[in-house]
This record gives structure tokens, sequence and C-alpha cells, in this order.
């Protein structure tokens, strides 16, 4: 070590001057000081090349990594590991927190459902059970064949603890 070394040089360097150590002995403390400090820079050099290789190698699997812009669950995978992409789509994504719940509603109900309003879902068997959802869409538009009209709600549901597409009934608050 560096430090090793230039004590030793200083207590040889002490003993030339009092004629107590030979001029070799001072030359062999001042190489060995030397070339630890070489072996210093050297080591140094190396720590800086590897923490730039790390980087490197941090941005290079940053770069093969493929993110989702959504959190949600694979329905479908198109490509398999390894395999070439080009510009075609590797998953189908489901995102499932918030849940859409669709509901076809007969038209003569078209006034009374208003965006933001909020209403009870009760999903079938064998999940079961009651959770509150917000409209967040209402179709001005009236299917004429069957006098129904569409309504989109938003069902929070964290933890996934729903599973998507489920049948339920939905309850909307009387006037």
């Amino acid at each position: 070590s560096k430090e090793l070394f230039q004590g030793k040089k200083n207590r040889v360097e002490q003993l030339y001057k009092k004629d107590l150590a030979s001029a070799s002995e001072m030359e062999e403390a001042e190489t060995n000081r030397a070339v630890s400090d070489m072996q210093l820079q050297e080591a140094l050099e190396n720590k800086r090349l590897a923490e730039l290789e790390y980087k490197r190698a941090v941005e290079v699997v940053n770069r093969l990594t493929i993110r989702s812009p959504v959190d949600g669950v694979v329905v479908d995978r198109f490509l398999s590991p390894g395999e070439y992409i080009k510009e075609q789509p590797i998953l189908k994504l489901a995102q499932i927190d918030p849940l859409n719940v669709e509901v076809i509603i007969p038209a003569e109900h078209l006034l009374s459902i208003k965006v933001g309003m909020r209403a009870k879902v009760i999903p079938e068997a064998p999940v079961g059970g009651e959770y509150v959802a917000v409209v967040r869409i209402v179709d001005r538009v009236i299917d004429a064949a069957s006098g129904t009209f569409g309504v989109r709600l938003h069902l929070p549901n964290p933890g996934n603890r729903l599973p998507a597409g489920l049948k339920c009934r939905v309850i909307f608050p009387s006037k």
C-alpha cells in the first residue's frame, strides 16, 4: 500500500542522511513508493472504468426492457422471449383497476342518468357483494332498433380483487 511504502521510504531516507543506509536501499525505497503510486492510479482507473461499464450495462438493460404504460394483466401474448420485435404488438393487456362497467339501459331513462352519478354494482355469483361505481360516459345516441342507450361506469378495483368480464346488476338511485 502507498502509506506502507511511503513510511518505509521516510525511514530509509532518515537512515541514509545519517549514513546508516546505502544508496541502493534508498533507491529501492523510492522505487517501491513510485510503484505503489502507479498501482494506486491503476486501481483508481480500473474502478472508474468498472463504474462506466456498469452504467453502460444498466442502459442496455433499460433499452431492452419493455414497460407497459398501464398496470394490468396479460390477456394474450403475441411474441415469446427472444423473438425479434418489429412494428407489431407483443402483448394484449387488460387494465382492471378501475373496471369499466358497460350497461345497456332503456331509452326512457336517458334524461335521468348523468355523468358523475353513483350506482350500485352487484356482480353475479360466485363473486357477489355490492360495489359503488361512478358514471363516466352516457351515450347520447339511442339505438332505434332496441330502444336502448349505453352507459359506462368506472368501478375502483384496488388489488384487482374483482375479475373482469363478470355479468352484474346495476342499480341507479331513484329520483
